[in-house]
């Protein structure tokens, strides 16, 4: 095979893996709250609490980030390394930091837009 036709190959490989992650496709993200509640209440049960603990902190982690605050090392340090843990100790440690996280945001204006 030619140099230009495995070029051009890997080329429409790379885009065919690239459109996946497109709106639209299979891979892309997920724009509507209700969708993707819907994509997590089809989950088993463990999994279903470990996705709805990391959306927490997504939400937590947009919310100081639109107010410029920085979550701190110490959730920082937290947060490293979950992926190597069991599920059951994810979501434990997660748990513990949307706690952290949320006791912060008590203090916050009663306008805070947080989702549950």
């Amino acid at each position: 095979m030619a140099k230009d036709d495995k070029q051009n190959q890997f080329s429409a490989e790379v885009n065919k893996l690239l459109n996946r992650f497109r709106s639209g496709g299979d891979l892309a993200p997920i724009e509507d709250r209700g969708e993707w509640d819907k994509l997590v209440a089809s989950k088993p049960p463990e999994e279903r609490e470990l996705l709805e603990q990391l959306s927490r902190f997504s939400d937590l982690w947009r919310y100081f980030q639109e107010r410029k605050e920085k979550l701190g090392p110490e959730i920082v340090k937290s947060v490293r390394g979950l992926n190597k843990l069991p599920v059951p100790e994810r979501v434990a440690q997660l748990k513990d930091i949307n706690q952290k996280l949320m006791e912060r945001v008590g203090n916050a204006d009663p306008g805070a837009q947080l989702r549950h």
